[in-house]
């Protein structure tokens, strides 16, 4: 890659050291591991930053679908059937977002404190007779997704965000399948972005760095 300050044969640069050898042999197969390791590092924050754009307009569409039903602190509502987890959840984000008993936190700030674990979990069928129709009936398409098949677009994007905020890598022995699991993923974001708000998605996409990045990755294989 290009404006690297060091290359492969630089005998300062000790990856295997400062990383570890187990991370580094992810890279092994590759003839320049170090171009690869930078440029995974740098794609996985690409992807974070859509994947923030997505879960933010997901929160705050669940938000605008269950407020008119359930009051704008929904997560404190007994006629959601939240489990343990979920009220763990929102008991922490309460917390974080201030504000006494008496006076609770406005909710916009609690909603920002759930972390992206509790939204894709609202997706469970445990909330498919509360959550989910509210939800539903906000979404863009003709008919709209299927719990099913909106939970798996979600999924998809969970779990990378998880791969990505672990620095695990992204890269593959196999070029080709390593095309066809950002090219899902790239998708996942793109679908889910849509359903909710088809201007958004475009305007992520307008945005995105992934496009741009994914064509200087150093070469096969």
């Amino acid at each position: 890659m290009a404006n690297n300050a060091f290359s492969d044969n630089d005998p300062t640069v000790d990856l295997n050291s400062w990383f570890s050898g187990a991370r580094m042999s992810r890279y092994a197969f590759h003839p320049a591991v170090e171009d690869l390791y930078v440029w995974n590092t740098r794609l996985s924050k690409a992807l974070l930053e859509d994947i923030q754009h997505v879960e933010v307009l997901l929160r705050n569409r669940v938000d605008s679908a269950l407020s008119p039903h359930y009051g704008s602190h929904w997560f404190n509502n007994t006629q959601i059937p939240f489990d343990h987890l979920a009220r763990k959840s929102i008991g922490k984000a309460q917390r974080r977002a201030g504000g006494a008993d008496a006076v609770p936190a406005p909710s916009g700030k609690i909603i920002a404190e759930l972390s992206f674990d509790f939204w894709f979990f609202l997706l469970s069928s445990r909330y498919q007779t509360t959550v989910w129709p509210k939800l539903q009936a906000t979404l863009i398409g003709s008919p709209p997704p299927s719990l099913a098949a909106f939970r798996g677009e979600v999924e998809l994007i969970y779990r990378l965000r998880n791969r990505c905020a672990h620095h695990e890598p992204l890269v593959q022995a196999s070029r080709p399948a390593e095309d066809s699991y950002l090219d899902r993923r790239q998708l996942a974001l793109d679908r889910t972005a849509r359903w909710i708000c088809p201007a958004a998605a475009d305007w992520i996409l307008s945005h995105s760095r992934i496009a741009g990045l994914r064509e200087l990755r150093p070469g096969n294989p």
